[in-house]
């Protein structure tokens, strides 16, 4: 009987009230070959969806050598090939007239808009690859929080927005400290959050305001003086887009005289310009400067801001007080490896904290994790996953604002749950009969009912499924045959494609297969 809305949202979010009374805290490494369910737990939260074979790989293995693996494995992934567009050289349109003004502007336009689209698109085949590396999952992690839109008022180009994505990436799990100097600089952050507008004479502290509040501290760490102290440090930077400006395009660069020479004084650190004023120059004594200050005079308040939100990304997304002392350990760690964040990670991911049965299927999937469930699978285009991914709220490389996604129950509610389960259903039906039945024959034991049922719940649900719901997935697949003859039923793709199809619409109905 197909549940009523009520129901269903009660079963989608009653596993989210997580029972902490008994929670394991420790970070202390879980030294245990992990289960089928164990492995599935760690490799949903640090990848983009699960692959048989990987689950098969890294099943019986202990977490800590897994977790090696993704990391050795996201190492080797740092630099993959951008589009195409990357290597335009634009013209200043101001400069030119005529014909050749004419393809500078369309050829800008299309940087400041389709290519945007293209670069999601471009980015979302690299998650959907990825499945035995933590790489995408830190990316994503990061675009949200140094959240910038590409969209926002006079477009930002898509070079300066792969640019931003490429920091992630090859900082994925390194240095905060880095990130926090290189974002402030960073070509998307200096248009989106007005840092390139940021002049003596008149300072603008959008950006000083974000990266105290959202980016390094969270909200009531610093003072209002604080925030207009750091925007006068910060203000002199200028991007250029053009192959024909003074200087190289996208490479930031200090203006001497949009620069504030003047002393000032941000957490009762003096800021004094006794050196000659240039790029190199500001970016060391100004930027590295302020970034240190924040992360000394700051450093528990910052790396617990930091530590929450890794926790409720990976972890548990509506933490107590309990959760709370594993952040504080968290924290700890983070600042005794002055910021750098693949040891702490590499713990968390390791720990006994992490296994504890309580936070397995805890999180609520986003539009990247339900969507990419699929498409690791079963055929889709690219752009199209990408464009379904904005339609459930989740458009990459224009998140809604500067404070990211909300996240947790804001990915499923009575809108975007029947939009979720319709947009599955297309990805399924994108795939004739015989696609589906060779996918299936992929499996080893494809032609056993229990055991094609139990990888396909391993798969898209998410934990050991009941005697009784294992039986009723069976009665679905089997389409009112009996038993004995389902060896026979999957020798033929058609037949088993139009069978699986029926089964995966049954499963993707299920409120588990939102969780992970």
């Amino acid at each position: 009987m197909p549940l009523g809305r009520r129901e269903l949202f009660t079963q989608l979010f009653s596993p989210q009230q997580v029972n902490t009374q008994l929670l394991n805290t420790s970070l202390d490494e879980y030294d245990q070959p992990l289960s089928r369910t164990q492995t599935l737990h760690l490799l949903r939260r640090a990848t983009f969806g699960v692959s048989y074979e990987a689950l098969n790989t890294f099943t019986g293995k202990k977490p800590l050598d897994i977790v090696d693996i993704l990391f050795r494995n996201a190492d080797s992934k740092l630099s993959p090939a951008p589009p195409a567009w990357f290597y335009d050289r634009i013209r200043n349109p101001d400069t030119l007239s005529g014909k050749e003004k004419e393809e500078e502007n369309a050829k800008y336009s299309k940087h400041k808009g389709d290519y945007n689209i293209d670069l999601g698109e471009w980015w979302f085949k690299l998650m959907k690859v990825d499945g035995d590396s933590v790489l995408e999952k830190m990316v994503l992690f990061w675009h949200d929080h140094f959240a910038t839109q590409y969209a926002s008022c006079d477009n930002i180009p898509a070079i300066s927005m792969y640019l931003q994505n490429d920091l992630f990436r090859k900082n994925y799990a390194g240095s905060f400290r880095y990130l926090l100097e290189q974002i402030t600089i960073d070509t998307a952050m200096l248009k989106y959050l007005n840092g390139a507008e940021n002049k003596a004479e008149a300072p603008n502290e959008n950006y000083a305001r974000e990266l105290l509040e959202l980016f390094s501290l969270g909200v009531g760490n610093y003072t209002e003086q604080d925030i207009r102290e750091a925007a006068k440090v910060l203000t002199g930077w200028q991007v250029f887009y053009f192959s024909n400006d003074p200087v190289p395009a996208y490479k930031p660069v200090v203006n001497e005289n949009l620069f504030d020479k003047n002393a000032k004084v941000v957490f009762g650190e003096m800021f004094t310009v006794n050196y000659t004023i240039n790029t190199q120059n500001v970016l060391d004594n100004s930027v590295k400067k302020l970034i240190n200050v924040i992360l000394t005079k700051k450093g528990k308040i910052a790396a617990t801001f930091l530590a929450g939100k890794l926790y409720e990304y990976f972890v548990y997304s509506n933490p107590d007080k309990r959760n709370k002392e594993v952040i504080d350990q968290m924290a700890k760690l983070i600042v005794d490896n002055n910021f750098e964040l693949k040891p702490v990670l590499k713990k968390l991911f390791s720990s006994k904290h992490f296994y504890d049965a309580a936070l397995l299927g805890s999180q609520i999937m986003s539009p990247a994790e339900s969507i990419i469930s699929l498409t690791k699978h079963f055929k889709y285009k690219d752009l199209y996953a990408r464009n379904v991914m904005k339609e459930l709220g989740l458009e990459l490389l224009n998140p809604p604002n500067v404070a990211g996604w909300k996240g947790y129950r804001a990915w499923l509610n009575t809108v975007t749950l029947p939009k979720s389960t319709y947009f599955l259903r297309d990805i399924l039906n994108t795939n004739s009969n015989t696609e589906l039945g060779t996918w299936a024959q992929r499996f080893s034991k494809y032609n056993d009912l229990g055991a094609f049922v139990t990888y396909l719940s391993e798969l898209f649900l998410i934990d050991t499924i009941t005697a009784a719901r294992q039986k009723k997935l069976q009665i679905i697949l089997l389409s009112g045959a009996p038993d004995f003859e389902w060896p026979q039923i999957s020798k033929d793709k058609e037949t088993l494609g139009n069978r699986l199809r029926v089964l995966m619409f049954e499963i993707i109905k299920a409120p588990d297969f939102f969780l992970f």
